[in-house]
């Protein structure tokens, strides 16, 4: 899958990643979030393992799963490359620089993900500050304390 500006193909993270074919500056728009708006939440299909759902705000959400949506390739990181930024009035969101993304570069972004969610999404982003676990950044110092009270007790 390619729009020009963005590729996918396989990652260190994760399976298939999204990769920049160009230069893009901080604050930059990469890739759209495309897909079907839904008003009630999708039930996970057990055929894969993928998961396309962006949740845009309370009871709306975008099924990514097309393979027209460029964005859906981005993985998690716990030091991202992207943000995704959400466009609650129009139903839709955008995957925006965050930091100076070269050609070759992963493009990554925070999934958001709550602390219960967490528990069940093993992170393999690699980076130095990465918990273990996809977890949304400002969560991540409540994980820590849960995991050290876990391992002492185990």
């Amino acid at each position: 899958m390619s729009n020009g500006d963005v590729v996918t193909r396989p990652s260190a993270i994760s399976g298939q990643g999204l990769f920049a074919t160009r230069t893009f500056s901080p604050g930059e728009i990469i890739a759209p979030y495309l897909g079907k708006v839904l008003t009630s939440r999708p039930v996970k299909s057990s055929e894969s393992s993928a998961t396309y759902i962006l949740e845009i705000k309370p009871g709306l959400w975008i099924d990514g799963s097309d393979i027209q949506n460029p964005a859906r390739s981005a993985n998690h990181s716990c030091e991202p490359t992207a943000e995704l930024v959400l466009n609650e009035t129009e139903t839709f969101a955008n995957l925006r620089a965050s930091s100076h993304i070269l050609p070759g570069d992963e493009i990554t972004f925070d999934y958001g993900f709550s602390l219960s969610e967490s528990l069940f999404n093993p992170c393999t982003c690699g980076k130095m500050s990465c918990p273990g676990k996809i977890i949304a950044e400002p969560l991540r110092p409540a994980l820590r304390r849960h995991l050290r009270f876990i391992r002492r007790r185990d």
